[in-house]
């Protein structure tokens, strides 16, 4: 009994776990963006983050936006996947 009980609760809170998650938005300074192509690489490296669901970027403004899941990513996540396609990215605005 103790052990359905037990797979019961653990089943309940997986399933549930998700209601936690919010949508997030998330604006970042990427001061590096200077060329037409930028944005698309930086879309591009924000966007294979686990858990974005979009990103645009705007080298005239030179930001870009993060719409995503708070229970799959982090700020964080973006600005280093930015980084690593050579793009440095501060987050200036968060919110949801």
């Amino acid at each position: 009994m103790l052990k359905k009980l037990t797979a019961l609760t653990l089943t309940a809170f997986i399933t549930a776990s998700p209601l936690w998650a919010a949508e997030q938005i998330v604006t970042f300074s990427v001061p590096g963006m200077y060329c037409a192509s930028c944005p698309f690489i930086v879309e591009a490296a924000m966007g294979d983050v686990e858990g974005a669901i979009s990103v645009d970027a705007d080298s005239e403004t030179r930001t870009a936006k993060v719409v995503y899941d708070d229970a799959l990513a982090t700020p964080e996540d973006f600005a280093s996947a930015s980084a690593m396609a050579g793009y440095e990215a501060e987050v200036i605005a968060n919110g949801s």
